[in-house]
Protein backbone atom coordinates (compact mmCIF):
# COMPACT_ATOMS: atom_id res chain seq x y z
CA UNK A 1 0.00 0.00 0.00
CA UNK A 2 1.71 3.41 -0.92
CA UNK A 3 2.27 6.00 1.61
CA UNK A 4 0.96 8.85 0.51
CA UNK A 5 -2.51 9.99 1.46
CA UNK A 6 -4.21 7.76 4.20
CA UNK A 7 -6.83 5.96 3.12
CA UNK A 8 -7.39 4.31 -0.84
CA UNK A 9 -3.96 2.13 -1.26
CA UNK A 10 -3.45 3.88 -4.49
CA UNK A 11 -1.31 7.24 -5.28
CA UNK A 12 -2.78 9.97 -6.80
CA UNK A 13 -0.05 11.41 -9.10
CA UNK A 14 -0.07 15.21 -9.54
CA UNK A 15 -1.28 16.10 -13.23
CA UNK A 16 -2.12 19.41 -15.46
CA UNK A 17 0.93 21.09 -13.81
CA UNK A 18 0.62 24.85 -14.90
CA UNK A 19 3.48 27.85 -14.71
CA UNK A 20 3.02 30.63 -12.17
CA UNK A 21 0.41 32.85 -13.12
CA UNK A 22 2.02 36.05 -14.05
CA UNK A 23 -0.40 38.65 -13.49
CA UNK A 24 0.20 40.92 -10.69
CA UNK A 25 -1.48 40.25 -7.60
CA UNK A 26 -3.66 43.50 -7.80
CA UNK A 27 -5.00 42.69 -11.13
CA UNK A 28 -5.52 38.75 -9.82
CA UNK A 29 -7.37 39.90 -6.82
CA UNK A 30 -9.53 42.14 -9.17
CA UNK A 31 -10.47 39.28 -11.53
CA UNK A 32 -11.00 36.49 -8.78
CA UNK A 33 -12.37 38.61 -5.87
CA UNK A 34 -12.84 35.46 -3.80
CA UNK A 35 -9.73 33.16 -4.57
CA UNK A 36 -5.97 34.55 -4.80
CA UNK A 37 -3.19 32.17 -6.59
CA UNK A 38 -0.58 31.97 -4.72
CA UNK A 39 2.03 29.69 -6.04
CA UNK A 40 2.20 27.21 -8.33
CA UNK A 41 5.23 24.35 -9.33
CA UNK A 42 5.33 21.45 -9.89
CA UNK A 43 6.84 20.09 -6.29
CA UNK A 44 3.88 18.44 -5.06
CA UNK A 45 2.51 19.73 -1.39
CA UNK A 46 1.54 17.35 1.85
CA UNK A 47 0.90 19.60 4.31
CA UNK A 48 0.05 23.24 5.78
CA UNK A 49 0.16 25.24 9.00
CA UNK A 50 -0.46 28.88 9.58
CA UNK A 51 1.64 30.59 12.45
CA UNK A 52 -0.74 31.63 14.84
CA UNK A 53 0.20 35.28 14.34
CA UNK A 54 -1.20 34.41 10.73
CA UNK A 55 2.41 36.39 9.39
CA UNK A 56 4.15 33.02 7.63
CA UNK A 57 2.71 29.61 6.17
CA UNK A 58 4.18 26.47 6.25
CA UNK A 59 4.26 24.27 3.41
CA UNK A 60 5.46 20.97 3.93
CA UNK A 61 6.90 19.36 0.23
CA UNK A 62 9.52 16.59 -0.67
CA UNK A 63 11.76 16.61 1.55
CA UNK A 64 11.78 19.87 2.64
CA UNK A 65 9.52 22.87 4.43
CA UNK A 66 9.18 26.23 2.85
CA UNK A 67 8.05 28.95 4.59
CA UNK A 68 6.01 31.35 2.64
CA UNK A 69 4.77 35.14 2.94
CA UNK A 70 0.96 35.11 2.66
CA UNK A 71 0.44 37.97 1.54
CA UNK A 72 2.97 37.70 -1.19
CA UNK A 73 3.12 34.17 -1.63
CA UNK A 74 6.86 34.37 -1.47
CA UNK A 75 9.44 31.91 -0.11
CA UNK A 76 11.05 33.01 2.46
CA UNK A 77 13.11 30.37 3.33
CA UNK A 78 13.59 26.52 2.46
CA UNK A 79 14.03 24.23 5.64
CA UNK A 80 15.84 21.14 3.92
CA UNK A 81 16.77 17.73 5.12
CA UNK A 82 13.81 15.56 5.73
CA UNK A 83 13.84 12.09 4.93
CA UNK A 84 10.84 11.90 2.40
CA UNK A 85 7.28 13.97 2.00
CA UNK A 86 6.64 15.99 5.03
CA UNK A 87 2.75 14.83 5.45
CA UNK A 88 2.21 17.22 8.75
CA UNK A 89 3.44 20.55 10.14
CA UNK A 90 2.07 22.27 12.87
CA UNK A 91 3.33 25.30 14.85
CA UNK A 92 4.37 25.92 18.75
CA UNK A 93 1.80 28.61 19.97
CA UNK A 94 4.95 31.29 20.51
CA UNK A 95 5.12 30.76 16.86
CA UNK A 96 8.93 29.96 17.05
CA UNK A 97 9.22 26.64 16.18
CA UNK A 98 7.64 24.17 13.71
CA UNK A 99 7.63 20.42 13.59
CA UNK A 100 7.78 18.52 10.80
CA UNK A 101 6.96 14.93 10.40
CA UNK A 102 7.06 12.22 7.50
CA UNK A 103 9.72 9.72 7.37
CA UNK A 104 10.31 6.64 5.26
CA UNK A 105 7.14 4.51 4.22
CA UNK A 106 7.36 0.97 6.19
CA UNK A 107 10.51 1.97 7.51
CA UNK A 108 10.48 4.76 10.14
CA UNK A 109 9.36 7.73 11.47
CA UNK A 110 10.68 11.16 11.62
CA UNK A 111 9.88 14.62 13.26
CA UNK A 112 11.85 17.80 13.03
CA UNK A 113 11.96 20.74 15.30
CA UNK A 114 12.89 23.95 13.89
CA UNK A 115 13.71 26.95 14.94
CA UNK A 116 12.09 29.29 13.29
CA UNK A 117 14.65 32.28 13.54
CA UNK A 118 17.32 30.34 12.88
CA UNK A 119 16.15 28.03 10.34
CA UNK A 120 18.41 25.44 12.40
CA UNK A 121 16.86 21.96 13.38
CA UNK A 122 16.38 21.94 17.22
CA UNK A 123 15.56 18.52 17.78
CA UNK A 124 14.83 15.42 15.64
CA UNK A 125 12.25 13.04 17.16
CA UNK A 126 12.59 9.27 15.67
CA UNK A 127 10.77 6.17 16.94
CA UNK A 128 7.85 5.22 15.20
CA UNK A 129 8.62 1.85 13.22
CA UNK A 130 6.49 3.57 9.48
CA UNK A 131 6.06 7.34 8.61
CA UNK A 132 4.40 10.06 10.71
CA UNK A 133 1.07 11.26 9.32
CA UNK A 134 0.10 13.90 12.11
CA UNK A 135 2.03 16.30 14.27
CA UNK A 136 0.41 18.33 16.67
CA UNK A 137 1.84 21.08 19.81
CA UNK A 138 0.76 21.55 22.98
CA UNK A 139 -0.89 24.60 23.88
CA UNK A 140 2.05 25.04 26.40
CA UNK A 141 4.57 24.61 24.57
CA UNK A 142 6.65 21.82 25.89
CA UNK A 143 5.13 18.66 24.56
CA UNK A 144 4.11 17.51 20.62
CA UNK A 145 2.39 14.76 19.69
CA UNK A 146 2.91 12.54 16.37
CA UNK A 147 0.76 9.67 15.02
CA UNK A 148 1.91 7.24 12.56
CA UNK A 149 0.96 4.69 10.11
CA UNK A 150 2.19 1.93 12.79
CA UNK A 151 -0.88 2.59 14.64
CA UNK A 152 0.63 4.23 17.50
CA UNK A 153 0.82 7.80 18.95
CA UNK A 154 4.23 8.98 20.26
CA UNK A 155 4.12 11.85 22.76
CA UNK A 156 8.01 14.00 22.68
CA UNK A 157 9.79 16.79 24.84
CA UNK A 158 9.46 20.04 22.81
CA UNK A 159 12.81 20.84 24.08
CA UNK A 160 15.04 17.86 23.47
CA UNK A 161 12.93 15.53 21.13
CA UNK A 162 13.04 12.98 23.96
CA UNK A 163 10.42 10.43 23.84
CA UNK A 164 7.51 10.83 27.22
CA UNK A 165 5.30 8.28 26.12
CA UNK A 166 2.94 6.08 23.79
CA UNK A 167 -0.55 5.93 23.41
CA UNK A 168 -1.90 2.70 21.97
CA UNK A 169 -5.42 1.34 21.39
CA UNK A 170 -5.62 2.63 17.89
CA UNK A 171 -5.78 -0.80 15.90
CA UNK A 172 -4.82 0.13 12.21
CA UNK A 173 -3.02 3.61 10.89
CA UNK A 174 -3.76 7.10 12.79
CA UNK A 175 -4.11 9.95 10.43
CA UNK A 176 -4.78 12.83 12.46
CA UNK A 177 -4.15 14.29 15.91
CA UNK A 178 -5.38 17.23 17.81
CA UNK A 179 -4.81 18.98 21.38
CA UNK A 180 -7.94 20.57 22.94
CA UNK A 181 -7.17 24.59 23.83
CA UNK A 182 -6.30 23.96 27.17
CA UNK A 183 -4.26 21.14 26.39
CA UNK A 184 -5.87 18.65 29.33
CA UNK A 185 -7.00 16.07 25.77
CA UNK A 186 -5.53 14.75 23.00
CA UNK A 187 -8.06 13.70 20.02
CA UNK A 188 -6.71 11.41 17.47
CA UNK A 189 -8.25 9.98 14.35
CA UNK A 190 -7.20 6.34 12.27
CA UNK A 191 -8.47 4.09 9.60
CA UNK A 192 -9.88 1.40 12.42
CA UNK A 193 -13.13 3.95 11.70
CA UNK A 194 -12.72 5.16 15.56
CA UNK A 195 -11.77 9.01 17.17
CA UNK A 196 -10.56 8.40 20.60
CA UNK A 197 -9.87 10.86 23.45
CA UNK A 198 -7.04 10.60 25.66
CA UNK A 199 -5.10 12.48 28.30
CA UNK A 200 -1.84 13.14 27.22
CA UNK A 201 -0.15 13.36 30.76
CA UNK A 202 -1.01 10.23 31.91
CA UNK A 203 -1.66 8.76 28.44
CA UNK A 204 -4.79 7.07 29.54
CA UNK A 205 -7.89 6.71 27.10
CA UNK A 206 -10.97 8.31 28.34
CA UNK A 207 -13.33 7.28 25.32
CA UNK A 208 -14.06 6.41 21.92
CA UNK A 209 -16.14 7.45 19.06
CA UNK A 210 -16.87 4.45 16.88
CA UNK A 211 -19.87 6.48 14.73
CA UNK A 212 -18.05 6.33 11.64
CA UNK A 213 -18.49 3.87 9.05
CA UNK A 214 -15.02 4.23 7.36
CA UNK A 215 -11.62 5.06 8.77
CA UNK A 216 -11.21 8.81 9.96
CA UNK A 217 -8.55 11.37 7.58
CA UNK A 218 -9.30 14.35 9.98
CA UNK A 219 -9.82 15.96 12.98
CA UNK A 220 -10.79 19.51 14.24
CA UNK A 221 -11.63 20.88 17.56
CA UNK A 222 -13.03 23.86 18.10
CA UNK A 223 -12.37 26.87 19.79
CA UNK A 224 -14.04 26.36 22.70
CA UNK A 225 -12.38 22.80 23.31
CA UNK A 226 -15.81 21.77 24.03
CA UNK A 227 -16.82 19.89 20.52
CA UNK A 228 -14.42 17.98 17.92
CA UNK A 229 -15.29 17.28 14.10
CA UNK A 230 -14.07 14.51 12.28
CA UNK A 231 -14.33 13.13 8.70
CA UNK A 232 -12.98 10.39 6.25
CA UNK A 233 -14.00 7.40 3.75
CA UNK A 234 -17.60 7.83 4.33
CA UNK A 235 -17.77 11.61 3.61
CA UNK A 236 -19.35 11.94 6.31
CA UNK A 237 -18.25 14.86 8.78
CA UNK A 238 -19.79 14.30 12.50
CA UNK A 239 -19.42 16.63 15.98
CA UNK A 240 -19.33 15.35 18.89
CA UNK A 241 -19.65 17.03 22.71
CA UNK A 242 -16.91 16.17 24.78
CA UNK A 243 -17.15 15.36 28.65
CA UNK A 244 -15.04 14.62 31.29
CA UNK A 245 -15.57 10.66 30.54
CA UNK A 246 -17.23 9.96 27.26
CA UNK A 247 -19.51 12.49 24.66
CA UNK A 248 -22.29 12.47 22.55
CA UNK A 249 -22.82 13.08 18.92
CA UNK A 250 -24.77 15.89 18.21
CA UNK A 251 -24.20 16.38 14.11
CA UNK A 252 -23.98 14.40 11.18
CA UNK A 253 -24.06 15.38 7.78
CA UNK A 254 -22.85 13.44 4.40
CA UNK A 255 -20.94 16.10 3.22
CA UNK A 256 -18.99 14.96 0.02
CA UNK A 257 -19.04 12.88 -2.95
CA UNK A 258 -16.05 11.40 -2.11
CA UNK A 259 -13.91 10.83 1.03
CA UNK A 260 -13.30 13.77 3.12
CA UNK A 261 -9.21 14.72 3.42
CA UNK A 262 -8.96 18.35 5.14
CA UNK A 263 -10.67 19.57 7.89
CA UNK A 264 -10.08 22.69 9.85
CA UNK A 265 -12.37 24.95 12.38
CA UNK A 266 -12.13 28.70 12.42
CA UNK A 267 -10.13 30.39 14.95
CA UNK A 268 -13.82 32.11 16.01
CA UNK A 269 -15.81 28.88 16.45
CA UNK A 270 -18.24 29.84 13.62
CA UNK A 271 -17.26 27.94 10.47
CA UNK A 272 -15.53 24.15 9.76
CA UNK A 273 -14.10 23.93 5.91
CA UNK A 274 -13.61 20.88 4.84
CA UNK A 275 -11.48 19.05 1.51
CA UNK A 276 -12.16 16.16 -0.45
CA UNK A 277 -11.40 13.64 -3.14
CA UNK A 278 -13.77 15.15 -5.07
CA UNK A 279 -12.28 18.07 -5.86
CA UNK A 280 -13.89 20.53 -3.68
CA UNK A 281 -13.74 23.07 -0.82
CA UNK A 282 -17.06 23.58 1.06
CA UNK A 283 -17.33 25.76 4.24
CA UNK A 284 -20.43 24.67 6.92
CA UNK A 285 -22.04 26.64 9.95
CA UNK A 286 -21.06 25.08 12.49
CA UNK A 287 -23.70 25.26 14.43
CA UNK A 288 -25.42 23.15 12.33
CA UNK A 289 -23.24 21.72 8.94
CA UNK A 290 -25.83 24.27 7.33
CA UNK A 291 -23.20 24.76 4.11
CA UNK A 292 -22.23 28.21 3.89
CA UNK A 293 -20.46 27.80 0.77
CA UNK A 294 -18.43 25.70 -2.00
CA UNK A 295 -15.70 26.91 -3.85
CA UNK A 296 -14.59 26.22 -7.55
CA UNK A 297 -13.26 23.03 -8.54
CA UNK A 298 -10.24 22.63 -7.43
CA UNK A 299 -7.23 21.37 -9.60
CA UNK A 300 -6.21 18.53 -7.16
CA UNK A 301 -6.53 16.46 -3.95
CA UNK A 302 -6.64 19.18 -1.05
CA UNK A 303 -3.78 18.48 1.33
CA UNK A 304 -3.49 21.32 3.83
CA UNK A 305 -6.36 23.59 4.69
CA UNK A 306 -6.36 26.25 7.48
CA UNK A 307 -8.45 29.08 8.22
CA UNK A 308 -6.05 32.43 8.89
CA UNK A 309 -6.03 33.67 12.84
CA UNK A 310 -9.08 36.13 11.54
CA UNK A 311 -11.27 33.68 10.55
CA UNK A 312 -11.51 35.28 7.32
CA UNK A 313 -8.94 33.85 4.80
CA UNK A 314 -8.43 30.38 4.23
CA UNK A 315 -5.59 28.79 2.88
CA UNK A 316 -5.39 25.41 0.71
CA UNK A 317 -2.44 23.41 -0.53
CA UNK A 318 -2.76 20.77 -3.06
CA UNK A 319 -0.80 17.29 -4.49
CA UNK A 320 -0.19 19.39 -7.76
CA UNK A 321 2.14 22.47 -5.79
CA UNK A 322 -0.52 24.68 -5.89
CA UNK A 323 -1.24 26.79 -3.26
CA UNK A 324 -3.80 29.39 -2.36
CA UNK A 325 -5.88 31.69 -0.43
CA UNK A 326 -9.67 31.82 -0.33
CA UNK A 327 -11.90 34.67 1.73
CA UNK A 328 -15.23 33.54 3.17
Amino acid sequence: MDHYQPMWGKLQLAQGFSPANPLTRRTLLALLPAAALHAASKRPLYSLAVRPDGAQIALGGFQEVRLIDPTTGETKSTLEGHAECVRSVAYSADGKHLIAGGGLPGKSGQAIVWDIATGEKKAVAAGHKDCIYSVACSPDGRTFATSSYDKMIHLWDMAEGKPLRALKDHIDAIYAVAFTPDGKRLVSGAADRSVKIWNPESGERLYTFSDATDGINAVAIDPSGKRVAAAGIDKTIRIWLMGERGGELVNTLIAHEDAILQLAWSPDGSTIASGGADRSIKLFQASDLTEKKTFPQQPDWVTGLRFAPNSRSLFACRIDGSFQVYSQ
